[in-house]
Order: structure tokens, then C-alpha cells, then sequence
């Protein structure tokens, strides 16, 4: 590859078992004498065209280091040294998936909540959630995404052994320190009743505070205390009691509007939402890690420090990985290919709800026609009974308009609400096919196709979603994007110099396909 650096290069047998990694000049040659054929370009592997009986190669040890940035190694140990031949590093994408969940579940329930109104009673809102799972949609996919590596890993290098350096935090002592014996079994909410955990919480905090104000230093009761956040969700703040306090209204008005601003440290109050996350998924880690065939093996954290300082490794969550699979008794030699790994969501570019662009403006076109009473044409949600007396009417005008475009020949029922094709066309699932007339935008073979009539071409002439693709100039970059006037949004793995964003628009025809989509896009560092 042009400007790419590899140390040594991964090699298939003929019939994909993996062998020992050879140099990159003899993978040269042999590409050039047709005895192997390119498997992957990033990362680069290549696939011998004959077959080798009986290989001896010597035992290899995938590490990894857990946590949301996961770091990933293969070090295989030869008579006199430990080789380190690939390190990885990986950010997880639990928390984002969560944070969806949370943003789709509050979506759900206000819209729940409004049709309820228009059916003139309360109702329950109800969230609908998969029942008999054992882990969260979050914690399965981070899961998903460590094991998923670490196959990639086994189908480029011969593995004879998975090390493992779990997460394992003191989580309330961190949040407590000098916490021991009963502190961990006497919380802040000890001995106090109350109806709900929340309620029960908050009159901790108040008992804690000594319901006083931590501001002006008030008094306050029950009914005039506010219970503050002083590290908000998106800051990492959760339902935490070192993290919340007492304030009475003036002063939690300020805070609210701007005018009172609290001084803290916010590293007085460490995150503990990733290593909980990791902890949480730690035995599923392990159980999936254990069906790959090759045996796991634990190391924790003091002894991968003490073999990082034995090679003189520096701080990082790749280094930590590959100090996790070395033999203390035998050097260290570097020889690994340093990978970042991006991950991708199934379905990335697809909203909760995507909107129509056709029915606001059929709507707001037939509410402009003559002869409409405007005063029937609005909704108020705080008047169901109004809005029902006039649904009929609103019902009435747009069909008559929609009556009017029919006999003039612009009707369009595809932006009509209904319809099953309706948002298709905004959905992650395009791609760009390169004829001889010119770009076509087309769709996934498993939705259907747009625009496009002919039979689905091979993957190899279709640019998608999450290819890699480099440039007329030489820049490599992921293809995030595909607009509907066949141009392509490319996010370049490297910041180019001179250029304040990190992305360009391009038109499909000047970009080369390096590697076809994956769920994890391997670029090196």
C-alpha cells in the first residue's frame, strides 16, 4: 500500500487457517510470482495459492486490555524473544447506543403522552422492553464488538492463547474514600422511609446537607429544597449522591438561569459510567471469549504495570495489552503494525422517526387555498375537544386539494402519510453505482431498489456507506455519507494539513474502493 508502513504482514494458508507473518518484501514477491492473492488491504492480508502441510509456527497470545477504549495485541514467543507483531486500539460505542435507547424512549412516551390527550384520556404510558435478556442492548453490543475483534485477530495470526486484563474497580470506594468494613454495607439512605427510591434519595441528600443550602446556607424544608446536579448526564453526572446537593429556590433559580455560577472540580467527581459498563459486561466477555476455542487466561492490572515497566513501555492502552502477553523472562522486540479501529452502527445514517418532507408541504399548501377558515385549520393540544370538532374540516380541505393536484397531474401519493416506501430514501442502506451514463443512486439489495432498474451489480462497482475509499491526491478516508445528488462525503483517518475540517465532498468518479464495507472500519495510526 502507498504510505503505509507494516512491520510484518499477516499470511493465510490456502485454505484460511493462518500461518506465521512473513516480511513485507518477501509478501512482495510473492504477490508478484501469483503464489498468493490480497485477502484484506486494511489491515493488509494476504492468502498463499498453495497449500503448506503441516505448519510449525510459534505460539501466539492475543491480549487485551477491557475498558471503553480497548487495546488489543498478538505477541508470539519465539526461543529468545517476545515479538510483538500487532497492536490495536478500539472505542466502543455502549454508551452512544445507550444514550439512543434512552433518546428513543422519551420520544416513544411523549408521543404516547399527546395521543393520549387527543383521545381525551390520560392513559398509562407504556415503554415496551425485551424481556428475558440477560444484558442490555449497550452491554451486548460492546461485547459483540470486543469478540468480533479478537476473531479478526485469530483469522490473520496462528493463536494459541487469549489473555485477559479485566476491569476490576472498587466502585463505592472510589466514590468514597476511606470507605471500610460496614461503609459498604450502611449507604447515606440508611433508615430513612419513603414511598420511591427517588424520594428516598432525595431526603438523604437533605439529611446529609443537614437541610441547608450548600450555597447561601439557609435553612430549608422539605417543601422548598431543591435537589441540584452538579455534574450533569452529558458531563457523566447520573443519580449519584456525591454528585447531587441541597440549594434553596433562589439559589437554584440562579444556577438554572446563569446568573449564579457553583465553583467546582469535576475531577472530585470521577465517571465511573464506563468501568461500571465494563464490569457489567465482564462475565458475558469471558463466556464468549471462551466458545472461539482457544484458551482464556486472566491478568490484572498490577501485573501488566509491572510488565510494562520491566520493557519500558509507555502508558497506553495498546502497550498495556501487549505487555499483557509477554513471557517476563525473555526481551521485548517491537515489531507490531499499529491499528485504529472505528466502529460502525448497523444501521447509521436511520433517524427514530425521519421526517417527510412531502406532507408538511402538502398541508401547508391546502391550508393557503381560498375559502379556508383558518380558525378551524389549527391544533391546540390543550383543547382536544376543539381539535375533534374540527378534524373533519382539516380532513376535508386537504382532501379537496389533493382532489385539485389529481386532475393537474402533480400528485405524488408516495408523500402521503402510510405509505411503506415513504422515508426509504433516507435510509443508511445506498449506495452510488458508476455506469457509463454517469453516477446512479441505488439501494440495498434486501429494501429494494431506487432509481434503478437493472439487476444488483457486484459490491466491488457500488461505492456504500463506510467504505474505504482514497482520493485523486492520495488521502485515505471512510465514505460517511451519500447525498441524494450522487455526491459522497468522505471522513479522512488522517487530518490533513492546512484544513480545518476532517471531511470533504467528492464526486463518486474520483474516489478509488481500498475496502468495501464492515461493521469495523481497520486504518493505521
Amino acid at each position: 500500500m502507498e504510505g503505509a508502513v507494516f512491520m510484518v504482514v499477516p499470511v493465510q494458508n490456502n485454505d484460511g487457517s493462518p500461518l506465521s507473518p512473513c516480511h513485507p518484501a518477501r509478501a512482495r514477491i510473492l504477490l508478484k510470482q501469483e503464489k498468493a492473492t490480497l485477502v484484506t488491504v486494511y489491515p493488509f492480508v494476504i492468502r498463499l495459492t498453495f497449500q503448506v502441510e503441516n505448519p510449525a509456527f510459534p505460539p501466539s497470545r492475543i491480549t487485551m486490555d477491557e475498558g471503553k477504549t480497548v487495546g488489543l495485541g498478538v505477541v508470539k514467543e519465539t526461543g529468545v524473544a517476545n515479538v510483538a507483531v500487532c497492536k490495536v486500539e478500539m472505542k466502543t460505542r455502549g454508551e452512544e447506543i445507550s444514550g439512543n435507547l434512552e433518546a428513543r424512549k422519551a420520544l416513544r412516551g411523549a408521543r404516547r403522552k399527546h395521543r393520549n390527550r387527543q383521545k381525551d384520556h390520560e392513559g398509562q404510558v407504556k415503554i415496551q422492553y425485551r424481556h428475558g435478556q440477560e444484558y442490555p442492548p449497550s452491554i451486548r453490543a460492546d461485547v459483540d464488538a470486543k469478540v468480533n475483534a479478537v476473531r479478526r485477530l485469530m483469522k490473520m495470526y496462528p493463536v494459541t492463547e487469549i489473555v485477559l486484563e479485566p476491569v476490576k474497580l472498587d466502585i463505592f470506594g472510589t466514590i468514597n474514600p476511606g470507605a471500610q468494613g460496614t461503609d459498604y454495607q450502611t449507604g447515606p439512605g440508611r433508615g430513612i422511609e419513603a414511598g420511591s427510591s427517588n424520594e428516598k434519595r432525595r431526603l438523604a441528600i437533605l439529611k446529609r446537607d443537614g437541610y441547608r443550602c450548600l450555597c447561601c446556607g439557609h435553612s430549608v424544608t422539605d417543601e422548598t429544597a431543591r435537589i441540584h446536579h452538579f455534574v450533569q448526564r452529558k458531563d457523566g453526572g447520573s443519580k449519584r449522591y456525591d454528585i447531587q446537593g441541597t440549594l434553596c429556590e433562589t439559589c437554584h433559580t440562579s444556577v438554572s438561569t446563569g446568573d449564579l455560577a457553583l465553583a467546582f472540580d469535576l475531577d472530585s467527581y470521577p465517571s465511573i459510567r464506563a468501568v461500571g459498563r465494563s464490569m457489567h459486561g465482564r462475565f458475558l466477555l469471558e463466556r464468549e471469549l471462551g466458545k472461539l476455542g482457544v484458551p482464556v487466561t486472566i491478568r490484572y492490572g498490577y501485573e501488566t504495570k509491572a510488565l510494562r515497566d520491566t520493557f519500558g513501555l509507555s502508558k497506553s492502552h495498546a502497550n498495556d495489552a501487549v505487555a499483557a502477553g509477554c513471557n517476563p523472562d525473555k526481551p521485548l522486540v517491537d515489531e507490531a503494525t499499529a491499528y485504529r479501529v472505528k466502529l460502525h452502527a448497523r444501521h447509521g445514517g436511520r433517524k427514530l422517526f425521519d421526517a417527510n418532507p412531502g406532507v408538511g408541504k402538502y398541508r401547508s399548501d391546502a391550508r393557503c387555498q381560498p375559502g379556508v377558515d383558518q380558525s378551524r385549520m389549527g391544533v391546540d393540544e390543550h383543547d382536544q375537544a376543539e381539535n375533534k370538532k374540527n378534524r373533519s374540516y382539516r380532513r376535508h380541505v386537504r382532501n379537496r386539494y389533493y382532489k385539485l393536484l389529481r386532475n393537474t397531474g402533480r400528485f405524488n401519493g408516495d408523500l402521503l402519510p402510510g405509505k411503506r416506501g415513504l422515508n426509504e430514501v433516507f435510509t443508511a442502506n445506498r449506495a452510488i453505482l458508476l455506469t457509463k451514463d454517469g453516477p446512479v443512486l441505488v439501494k440495498n439489495q434486501q429494501i429494494g431498489q431506487w432509481k434503478y432498474n437493472g439487476s444488483w451489480p457486484a459490491r466491488n462497482k457500488v461505492i456504500e456507506r463506510y467504505d474505504l475509499v482514497r482520493t485523486s491526491k492520495g488521502d485515505i478516508g471512510i465514505v460517511t455519507s451519500i447525498m441524494s445528488n450522487c455526491t459522497v462525503k468522505v471522513e479522512f483517518t488522517k487530518k490533513r494539513a492546512g484544513r480545518k475540517a476532517n471531511f470533504s465532498m467528492y464526486k463518486p468518479d474520483t474516489l478509488t474502493i481500498l475496502q468495501k464495507t464492515s461493521s469495523q472500519t481497520w486504518v493505521i495510526l
